[in-house]
């Protein structure tokens, strides 16, 4: 167990923290490139189709798509049920990416009612060629499900640095140049090469692609409540996040972009060691879900793992979070304080938010998808109506992205001391 954790974990966890520190230089780059107002419409911008990547691919494919793989027997059923899932992903989210481009001056309306109405059409059209981006990953996830499920791990490394990559590259290259509009460009670019990295990994472990609908049939019983539920896992966490970029559209100007690197900073552990060890456990939770003193097992190893590596950097992170917000983004004044107010309440609380993926995935190998549903739902509508009361409600205008960072802390700590309690 040690030694897969150790390739299948540690591969993981160093492209996790590779496409990290490129996310922050991405930041960096916004920072040194843009004015703090077209800050908050690219961030505003990130969010729209973020929200149903997020939500209905990039946490969902996964762990809906491993389990009942693994259950199958023979390889051309392994094959049909790859082919089905593939080509039911691609026409059910490419008519949702159709529908937010068509759509994406009225969603602007509701994700970013806070801003300025006259950044708004600036705002929709960033957000068209970012919908186009998240269909090239959501297909790519499709891949890199398939290669989790086998262990192969190197291509789902190697992609995640490729597409921050080559958005970071767009920016410092052609920023001035071009103006907000490149990050559209880029992280079309992006995309595409995270596509083609785990397509061609694909074929090369041996994949087929057959022309095949929802077959073998009894692999797609029950499917669509499954992944119902499922996605219901992810409708709170993106509920969350959704309002906290809409309550700070009507605070003081930069708290958009400032509650979002502060946030994205504060999590930067999540990739790097929550998904990481999370990812690399789930395939042998699958296996292993009749299995109790197995899965008990492989629970410890992965936490123990999360906390070596996680509370170390949340005390150092609390303590030096001014000077680290300050020379990592060259903020300044108001900018640098709102950001450092975010970061030192999100990173104090990324122990349980590294934990929370491994924690919901227990469940969910177990085919109990009700139970991480209902914690999640509950424990983040309390923490989103707490940010809420404090920001808009209980604290002065100047101070009041705190209610956002205090909002942070409590959706991390609630959702995984309830998720652990309820497994035992």
């Amino acid at each position: 167990m040690k030694k897969y954790l150790l390739r299948g974990g540690t591969l993981l966890g160093i492209s996790a923290a590779t496409s990290k520190i490129l996310g922050l230089l991405r930041d960096r780059l916004l920072v040194e490139t843009f004015e703090p107002e077209k800050l908050d419409l690219i961030f505003a911008a990130f969010r729209i189709p973020d929200f149903f990547f997020y939500l209905l691919v990039g946490a969902t494919v996964a762990v809906i798509f491993i389990p009942r793989l693994a259950d199958l027997k023979t390889d051309a059923d392994r094959t049909r049920f790859f082919s089905s899932f593939l080509w039911g992903v691609l026409v059910f989210f490419g008519i949702l990416s159709l529908a937010g481009i068509l759509s994406a001056g009225f969603l602007v309306k509701i994700f970013a009612a806070g801003l300025p109405e006259n950044l708004h059409p600036e705002i929709a059209h960033l957000a068209r060629f970012l919908f186009g981006s998240v269909f090239i990953l959501a297909i790519s996830s499709v891949f890199s499900a398939v290669l989790q499920s086998r262990h192969r791990f190197a291509s789902i490394a190697i992609a995640p640095i490729f597409y921050m990559g080559g958005i970071v590259a767009g920016i410092a290259i052609f920023g001035e140049k071009i103006g907000i509009q490149i990050v559209g460009f880029a992280a079309i670019f992006g995309a595409s090469a995270h596509f083609l990295i785990n397509f061609f990994a694909f074929f090369r472990a041996g994949g087929k692609i057959v022309l095949a609908w929802r077959s073998p049939a009894h692999a797609f019983r029950n499917f669509k409540s499954d992944f119902a539920r499922r996605v219901g896992n992810n409708v709170a966490f993106q509920i969350n996040q959704t309002v906290d970029v809409l309550i700070a559209s009507f605070l003081v100007a930069g708290s958009v972009a400032s509650f979002s690197i502060g946030s994205n900073f504060g999590h930067f552990l999540l990739s790097i060691v929550g998904f990481a060890v999370a990812n690399s456990a789930f395939p042998r939770l699958a296996t292993a879900k009749n299995d109790l003193p197995a899965t008990q097992k492989i629970i410890r190893n992965s936490i123990r793992w999360i906390a070596i590596f996680t509370i170390p950097v949340a005390i150092f992170g609390v303590i030096f979070a001014e000077p680290l917000c300050q020379i990592l983004f060259g903020l300044t004044d108001k900018n640098l304080e709102m950001t450092t107010i975010v970061f030192r309440w999100t990173i104090a609380s990324v122990p349980f938010a590294c934990a929370c993926p491994l924690l919901s995935r227990v469940f969910l190998a177990r085919d109990d998808t009700r139970t991480p549903l209902r914690i999640t739902t509950t424990s983040l509508a309390f923490a989103t109506a707490l940010a809420a009361i404090l920001s808009l409600k209980l604290l002065p205008p100047d101070n009041a992205i705190l209610g956002l960072a205090v909002g942070n802390f409590t959706a991390n700590v609630l959702v995984a001391t309830r998720l652990h309690f309820k497994l035992k």
